[in-house]
């Protein structure tokens, strides 16, 4: 915690919750008066039929001839060349307003071909800081999952050129309206409910325990942990519940305005080092990198998290029983099975984990780990991923 130290919140872009997508869109175009608009959407939204409806408002309200593209993101995470696909679209329709429809990947495409659309180079340009952000441009984000809370963050994901999970950094990546819209996330499949419900709960528990941790911080991310154990389990058992589905987006949304202004740990060093290792999905390594180092976050700096663990009622020491239990109860292991086997070396994971584009979540964890911590790190998230692999349905 900062303590008496200077510290700055983040902007928070107008929420919408409880609304529909194609209701608010429509209302902000007629707002602006926006005359085209470029959808960059996810393949589930697009399967799900709920595009269409979002297309459909955009036809009925924007004025003139109304010009609607779209550019529906590959199935995995961001990488530069979609990307920079997608900016060219935005290029190339004069003062489009730019709608992200879908999970994490989807909006962090969005946000970054929105920004990087205002000037000529590639979002690789930008990558890890190296040149400021060249502008911002009209962006609606509706989320689809519940989870990386991209809708709110500076911060977006992408893998570039040569395969490493970096990042882009700035307040041009912030949406000017977020709509958290419950139907949208009822057709998740199951896994990607559990998975992404847990990214959000790695998102709180890492923000209120980092480093960087504030009182703004706090009273966001505890929330997010209350929210995301009292209703990702019902999500998972009772996908049409529309109160869980907007308690989890609003958790999501929460535990991501956390991270913004908190940061991560150690998980999400682990998660980095296993999407770009071996292509794991977000949610997933996180959660194997919070299974694997909470027990030893707890042992040596159990004052991190003694708010978190008042807020959910229980010991500090009991913090990694109570993840475990959350694990189990929405079938992480589920998941898991669904991927390929994990073919890496300790060595390979440890070394990823300090890789320049993971330090600083590293050196903001509750407790920073020697070298040879870091590989008993790695040692144990290997043995996580066997255990919950190996577990019976």
């Amino acid at each position: 915690m900062n303590g008496m130290a200077a510290y700055e919140g983040g902007r928070v872009p107008r929420v919408i919750v409880g609304g529909t997508g194609s209701d608010s869109v429509a209302d902000l175009v007629g707002e602006r008066n926006v005359s085209a608009a470029v959808l960059i959407v996810d393949q589930s939204a697009v399967a799900n039929g709920y595009v269409d409806g979002i297309a459909a408002a955009l036809h009925g309200s924007l004025g003139g001839p109304g010009t609607v593209a779209r550019y529906v993101v590959p199935a995995t995470e961001p990488d530069a060349s979609s990307v920079d696909a997608a900016a060219e679209l935005v290029r190339s329709t004069p003062g489009a307003l730019v709608i992200g429809v879908g999970g994490g990947s989807a909006l962090d495409t969005a946000k970054q071909a929105a920004v990087v659309a205002t000037a000529a180079m590639g979002v690789e340009h930008y990558a890890l800081g190296a040149n400021p952000l060249p502008g911002h441009r009209l962006m609606i984000a509706i989320p689809t999952t519940a989870g990386t809370g991209a809708e709110v963050t500076r911060t977006c994901i992408v893998t570039d050129r040569v395969g490493r999970k970096v990042w882009t950094w700035g307040d041009e990546l912030l949406p000017d309206l977020v709509v958290l819209d419950p139907t949208s996330t009822v057709t998740m499949p199951i896994h990607v409910t559990a998975a992404t419900g847990l990214d959000a709960f790695v998102h709180a528990l890492e923000a209120v325990s980092g480093r960087r941790s504030t009182a703004l911080v706090t009273a966001s991310a505890l929330h997010a942990l209350r929210l995301v154990v009292d209703h990702l389990p019902i999500a998972v058992a009772e996908p049409d519940s529309l109160e869980a589905r907007q308690a989890m987006q609003e958790a999501a949304l929460l535990a991501g305005l956390a991270i913004d202004g908190g940061g991560t740990g150690v998980a999400h060093s682990i998660g980095h080092a296993l999407g770009t290792l071996a292509h794991v999905p977000h949610g997933v390594a996180v959660a194997i990198g919070l299974a694997a180092a909470l027990d030893w976050n707890v042992a040596g700096a159990p004052e991190a998290y003694a708010t978190a663990a008042a807020a959910l009622g229980r010991p500090v020491g009991e913090l990694p029983d109570l993840l475990g239990e959350l694990v189990a109860a929405v079938g992480l292991s589920n998941a898991i099975r669904r991927l390929p086997e994990l073919e890496l070396e300790p060595d390979e994971i440890a070394a990823s984990m300090i890789a320049e584009e993971n330090l600083p979540m590293y050196r903001n964890n509750c407790r920073v780990a020697d070298d040879h911590e870091r590989h008993r790190l790695a040692e144990r998230t290997i043995a996580v991923w066997n255990d919950l692999r190996a577990a019976r349905p």
